[in-house]
């Protein structure tokens, strides 16, 4: 059981990181990183990496209350199915979407375009495809878990 919820929390640390280098590759997009010249590049992928790792701790914070009613769900019902995932996945995309237009002060620009709505979904859809690849095991989602512990240890 231990095992099992390190292997959960693994899958939704990994599926939140997924979600933000998604949202960042909205922002720098690939075409733009291939056109500058390496020595920008190397920066501009810097700071792109940089932006993953705090956005990925905002989304793991905002998608927590959801994401756990999710997993608790899907581990009482044993549901390991990846529509499941991935459509949940999609479903908290669309509330954080929603609750960003809600903060909005009125006469600012606003977030509410069909390329801000498309880098969401998609994020939606990667971080929901990303945790159920670490938990779709019908036993248990440790194995994963079990596995990188080993290698870490194999490499120090």
């Amino acid at each position: 059981m231990l095992g099992r919820g390190f292997g959960i929390l693994i899958g939704y640390i990994l599926a939140c990181l997924a979600f933000s280098i998604v949202i960042v590759g909205f922002v720098f997009t690939p075409a733009e990183m291939a056109a500058l010249p390496s020595d920008a590049a190397a920066s501009r992928l810097s700071m792109a990496g940089q932006q993953a790792l705090l956005s990925a701790t905002q989304v793991a914070f905002i998608a927590s209350p959801l994401a756990l009613i999710a997993a608790l769900i899907a581990e009482w019902r044993g549901i390991r199915e990846w529509l499941y995932f991935a459509a949940v996945a999609l479903m908290i995309a669309v509330v954080g979407f929603l609750a960003q237009y809600v903060s909005e002060l009125q006469g600012q620009p606003t977030i509410v375009n069909n390329y801000a709505l498309a880098a969401f979904l998609c994020g939606g859809f990667v971080a929901g495809t990303v945790y159920w690849l670490i938990c779709e095991d019908d036993v248990d989602c440790s194995g994963f878990a079990t596995a990188l512990i080993r290698q870490l240890g194999t490499d120090s």
